[in-house]
C-alpha cells in the first residue's frame, strides 16, 4: 500500500508543488488549506506523515500539533517554516514533531527528511506489533476457551497474578497449566523479570538439586566453572517447578527450606544466597494421595498451595474444542502455508466424541497431521488420524456457540457471548476479550451486534 501524506499549507503553489513531486514519488497525497480542514481531514483518514506549515490564516502550526497528535498519536509530523520562525519549529520538535524544514528548501533535502520520518514510524509500528505479538501469547485472557471451567481459571489469574504468594496447578498433562503459569507471570509486578521452569520429571534425580541450585566450581568432576542453577536465573522473576510430584523426599526437603527460608547454597558452596523468587509450581499427580502414601511431604505440599488452580480435562469441556479447533487451524496454516478457514460439521462431531486422553496437547498434534495431509479450505472428517472416530454414536449435544463451523461465526459468537456477560459493557468486554474498545466497536458494527 501507498504510504499517505497531507500537505498542510495556505500557499496554493506550495501546496501543488509538494503535490506533484511527492506524487510522483509513490506517495498517496491529500492537502490541506488551514487549521480547521487539517482536522477534519484527520478526524477521517489516517497518515503516516503531515507536512505542516507554521503559520496559516486560522492558527499557527505549533497550535495545531498537539491537535493533530491527540487525533493521530502515531502519524509523524513535519514543521515546515521560514527563516525567522526557527525558533518556534524547534519549540514544536519538543512538543512531539519529527523535524523541521525552513523555507525555502531543496526537494531532496525535503525528501530526505521524509524518508527519516517514515522510517521511522515503521519501526515504530514493528516495535507495536512485536509487543501486541508478545502480551498476545501470554495475557491470560488469549489463554482459547470459554467453559464455565476456563472462566474460572481466568479469574483466579486475575486474582492472585499481583500477589507474590506460591501457586499449585493441578490437572492432566496437556491440560496447559505451564501457559497458566506464564500468565500469572506476565499479569504480575515481576513481569519484566525472568520466567524460568523446569521439568522436574525430565531431569535424573541425581542432576536435579545443581540444577536448581547450581554448582560452584570444583564441587563435583567435570565442575569446572561456577554454575548458577534455577533459582540463581529467576532472580526476582518467577520460577515454574512442573511435574513437582516427581520429586524425591529428599529433594522435597530442600525445596521446602527455599520456601521457609527464602534461601539456598549452591552445590559444593557454603555461601548462602537469598532468593527472591517466586514459585508456580504444576503436578498431574494426586498430591493428597501422595501423602497418604507418603511419597509426598504434608510440609511441602501447603507450603506450595496457598493458592490451588485445577485445569480440567478437555473432556470436561467439550464446548472449548471448536474454538480451540479453529484457534490451532490459524497457527497451523502459518506454520504450514495452508488455508484452512472452516470445519465441516462431520468432522467436528468426531472431534467432539473423542475423550482426548491426551488433552489439547494431543488435539493440537491431531490437527497438524490433518492440516499437513489435507488440502483446500475446509477440513474434512477424512484429513482426521485414524485413531478419531469418523462414525459412531450421535454427536453429543453442545452450545449452540460451540456449533459453529466458519471463523467468522465462531468470532461472532464468542464477542455477542462475552458482551452479554458484561452487560453490554463495551469497556468491560474489550478488556476480557484483550482488545482495544475501537476494534471491539469495529466488530460490533462488522457483525451488526445488538
Amino acid at each position: 500500500m501507498k504510504q499517505k501524506i497531507l500537505i498542510v499549507d495556505d500557499d496554493l503553489g506550495m501546496r501543488e508543488t509538494l503535490e506533484a513531486v511527492l506524487t510522483a514519488d509513490g506517495f498517496e497525497v491529500k492537502t490541506a488549506v488551514n487549521g480547521v480542514a487539517t482536522k477534519d481531514i484527520i478526524n477521517r483518514r489516517t497518515f503516516d506523515l503531515l507536512l505542516l506549515d507554521m503559520k496559516m490564516p486560522d492558527c499557527s502550526g505549533l497550535e495545531l500539533l498537539p491537535k493533530i497528535k491527540e487525533i493521530a498519536p502515531d502519524t509523524e509530523v513535519v514543521m515546515m517554516t521560514a527563516y525567522g520562525t526557527i525558533k518556534s519549529a524547534v519549540e514544536a520538535v519538543k512538543q512531539g514533531a519529527f523535524d523541521f524544514i525552513t523555507k525555502p528548501f531543496e526537494l531532496d533535502e525535503l525528501r530526505l527528511i521524509i524518508q527519516k520520518a517514515l522510517q521511522m514510524r515503521r519501526l515504530a509500528d514493528e516495535n507495536k506489533e512485536l509487543r501486541g505479538l508478545l502480551n498476545e501469547k501470554f495475557v491470560f485472557k488469549n489463554i482459547v476457551g470459554t467453559s464455565p471451567q476456563m472462566q474460572e481459571v481466568f479469574e483466579m489469574i486475575k486474582k492472585v497474578a499481583n500477589y507474590d504468594v506460591t501457586v499449585l496447578i493441578s490437572g492432566e498433562s496437556g491440560t496447559g497449566k505451564e501457559l497458566v503459569a506464564q500468565a500469572i507471570h506476565h499479569n504480575s509486578s515481576r513481569l519484566e523479570k525472568p520466567f524460568i521452569k523446569l521439568n522436574c520429571a525430565a531431569v535424573p534425580e541425581t542432576l536435579l538439586e545443581s540444577e536448581l541450585f547450581g554448582y560452584d566450581k570444583g564441587a563435583f568432576t567435570g565442575a569446572i566453572a561456577t554454575k548458577p542453577g534455577r533459582f540463581e536465573m529467576a532472580e526476582g522473576g518467577t520460577l515454574f517447578l512442573d511435574e513437582i510430584g516427581d520429586t524425591s523426599l529428599q529433594m522435597q526437603a530442600k525445596l521446602l527450606r527455599v520456601l521457609q527460608e527464602k534461601e539456598y547454597e549452591r552445590v559444593g558452596g557454603c555461601k548462602t544466597l537469598k532468593a527472591d523468587v517466586r514459585i508456580i509450581a504444576a503436578t498431574n499427580r494426586d498430591l493428597k494421595q501422595a501423602m497418604e502414601q507418603k511419597q509426598f511431604r504434608e510440609d511441602l505440599y501447603y507450603r506450595l498451595n496457598v493458592f490451588p488452580i485445577y485445569m480440567a480435562p478437555l473432556r470436561q469441556r467439550e464446548s472449548d474444542i471448536p474454538m480451540l479447533t479453529h484457534h490451532f487451524l490459524r497457527e497451523l496454516n502459518l506454520l504450514f502455508q495452508k488455508n484452512f478457514t472452516e470445519v465441516a460439521p462431520e468432522a467436528m462431531d468426531s472431534l467432539l466424541q473423542y475423550p482426548w486422553p491426551g488433552n489439547i496437547r494431543e488435539l493440537k498434534n491431531v490437527l497438524e497431521k490433518a492440516v499437513l495431509l489435507g488440502e483446500g479450505k475446509v477440513l474434512l472428517a477424512k484429513h482426521l488420524p485414524k485413531e478419531i472416530p469418523g462414525e459412531g454414536p450421535p454427536a453429543k449435544t453442545v452450545p449452540r456457540d460451540a456449533q459453529f463451523t466458519s471463523l467468522d461465526e465462531i468470532e461472532r459468537g464468542h464477542i455477542l457471548q462475552i458482551l452479554e456477560e458484561a452487560g453490554w459493557n463495551q469497556t468491560k468486554a474489550a478488556e476480557i476479550l484483550g482488545i482495544h474498545r475501537n476494534t471491539l466497536r469495529e466488530k460490533i458494527k462488522k457483525f451488526e451486534l445488538k
